[in-house]
């Protein structure tokens, strides 16, 4: 009776051990996480470009707690997990390595946890120096989810864009220059679309603007000098696109998200 009563009880046990240990099978096997790449951030924009997705960058340490934090919790989130993975090629970029210290002086990350969002043009769309709860990340990830962010772009060559005859000058630059000063750009391989962010009469005001652009954006940006009778007027062009929906796309952008307008050329 007791031996009988003993290979009862071990075949309870082995049957629990089967059961616990299927479950945790399942729930290994569909639990997810987010498909942080190891990659260069160069290297996900194109992929974020090709693809039609936004970039999300997540700069963290070993060392740094709340980073942790979010690793076991924020990150682990189904929700946040399906919206990334979906919709952004996420990075994670240890600035104790090489790639990360030179992104976190490129983009003067400070704190840590810092995340930056870049939409599928290679344009910072966002910056966030805090931790975030699953609820916030969540959503933050939603409002940049748009259809405008997240375009399939297909890069061309830099060449001279149709121009539209369309200027407005700075306040503060109302100079004419001489022919002397004028610096000839003609780029004739093939038809891109730029934005064009300003036209000034004096190349200081224009040099002005593209270090004020630089601060912010990745995107090139070059200055087209143009004849205006005896005047030579210094456009600002952002930016580079093979088609006019593109270009057009990214004006709206400045437009809404940095109170820049521009007209497409």
């Amino acid at each position: 009776m007791n031996s009988n009563l003993k290979t009862a009880k071990n075949a309870v046990v082995l049957i629990l051990l089967l059961f616990t240990s299927f479950s945790a099978a399942i729930a290994a096997g569909g639990e997810r996480d987010v498909n942080f790449i190891n990659s260069d951030l160069e290297s996900a924009k194109q992929r974020a470009s090709a693809e039609g997705k936004l970039v999300f960058v997540d700069f963290y340490a070993r060392w740094c707690t709340p980073c942790k934090w979010m690793d076991q919790t924020t990150f682990k989130d189904k929700n946040v997990v399906e919206l990334l993975n979906d919709n952004f090629i996420a990075v994670k970029m240890n600035i104790d390595e090489t790639e990360g210290f030179e992104m976190k002086k490129r983009y003067e990350v400070q704190y840590l946890p810092t995340i930056l969002i870049f939409n599928s043009t290679g344009q910072v769309i966002d910056r966030i120096e805090e931790t975030l709860t699953s609820a916030d990340l969540i959503q933050l990830l939603h409002r940049h989810n748009s259809v405008d962010n997240k375009r399939v772009i297909v890069n061309g060559m830099n060449a001279s864009p149709t121009q539209k005859q369309r200027t407005y000058e700075a306040e503060d630059d109302s100079f004419s220059m001489t022919s002397a000063e004028y610096n000839n750009y003609k780029d004739t391989k093939k038809s891109v679309y730029r934005v064009q962010t300003g036209v000034y009469q004096e190349y200081a005001g224009a040099a002005k603007m593209v270090a004020h652009l630089r601060e912010t954006f990745l995107e090139d940006i070059v200055v087209i000098n143009d004849y205006r009778g005896e005047k030579v007027l210094f456009k600002v062009m952002l930016g580079q696109f093979s088609t006019l929906e593109e270009a057009e796309s990214f004006r709206k952008i400045l437009s809404r998200e940095f109170d820049i307008e521009g007209i497409v050329n």
